[in-house]
């Protein structure tokens, strides 16, 4: 079958080549699909796109632009649906998880633990989060950063001053949430495929950091979930309408696992290089399994 990847990357980047070399072994073709470079069409009430590469189009899509995709993304996927095309990872979970604010509302509705946190729109209210948070120091997050990009600890009115004059748009918003010290909590990433964890890891951050992202050059240790840790992340994934999501957990003593991100296009080198684990072929395996129309016909003769 032929799998489109919805991505700004190439084959260089870790998370295609990956896909390409599994998608190889199992007979499959990626096709990389530049929302930059696309043009959709409407005729008729008859939906279209056109790509580079025509001789294949896409019998499936997975959307892995990230945080930042806009609006015209949404449009796209939109299109995507219109033509009959299925995504792994839905408009529905897309448009909920590229905004870390709307994602922690989704978790929470469904009464999944999170960090405590405010959402604000003006430098005015800063001060006002800052005293329902019980104080500095706090975290200040972009609703759309990613790997730990756009995060920073303010410890005092001043600090926050230069960020948010830099990063604080009316129309976009901005996230104020509790401070958790690194000393004592336990940052986990685990990778739901489907309804199952087929992966996680233990993060570290570096001395003197509180993010213990990858991107950040935060450690990291392969681990075996406790059953909790995976209901907990499975229980994320649904919430977020996601059927493939990387999501990570932090852990303080005393104090219920929290969910504080779930991604719609998790990369995964660190969690390969951390448990040895071929995570890419898991995933390709899953879109076939679920998504090839051949195997489908195949088991409904069975």
């Amino acid at each position: 079958m032929n799998i489109g990847i919805l991505t700004i990357n190439d084959f260089s980047f870790h998370p295609n080549l990956r896909l390409q070399q599994a998608a190889f072994e199992q007979d499959h073709k990626i096709i990389l699909i530049n929302p930059y470079k696309l043009l959709s069409t409407l005729k008729n009430n008859e939906f279209n796109f056109f790509i580079e590469d025509m001789s294949h189009k896409p019998d499936v899509i997975l959307p892995r632009q990230g945080s930042p995709m806009g609006d015209y993304g949404l449009a796209l996927l939109r299109q995507f649906s219109q033509m009959g095309i299925p995504l792994v990872n839905g408009l529905e979970g897309v448009t909920i998880t590229r905004n870390q604010y709307i994602t922690l509302q989704a978790l929470a509705c469904k009464g999944i633990p999170v960090p405590t946190s405010c959402f604000i729109t003006e430098k005015l209210k800063f001060l006002k989060a800052v005293e329902f948070l019980g104080g500095y120091p706090v975290v200040v997050k972009q609703v759309d950063g990613m790997g730990g990009d756009g995060v920073i600890r303010v410890g005092r009115p001043e600090d926050a001053g230069s960020f948010l004059n830099q990063h604080l748009k009316e129309r976009k918003g901005m996230i104020v949430q509790e401070f958790i010290p690194p000393e004592g909590r336990m940052d986990i990433r685990l990778l739901v495929i489907g309804n199952t964890v087929v992966g996680a890891m233990k993060l570290a951050p570096v001395k003197k950091d509180f993010r213990a992202n990858i991107n950040q050059n935060g450690r990291a240790e392969g681990i075996e979930p406790s059953s909790l840790w995976i209901k907990l992340a499975v229980d994320a994934a649904k919430a977020c309408c996601l059927e493939i999501a990387g999501v990570d957990m932090i852990i303080e003593k005393g104090c219920p696992p929290r969910i504080i991100e779930v991604n719609y296009s998790p990369g995964f080198k660190g969690l390969e290089s951390a448990t040895g684990l071929d995570i890419a072929r898991k995933i390709i395996e899953y879109v076939s399994l679920n998504y090839n129309i051949n195997n489908k016909l195949e088991n409904k003769n069975l």
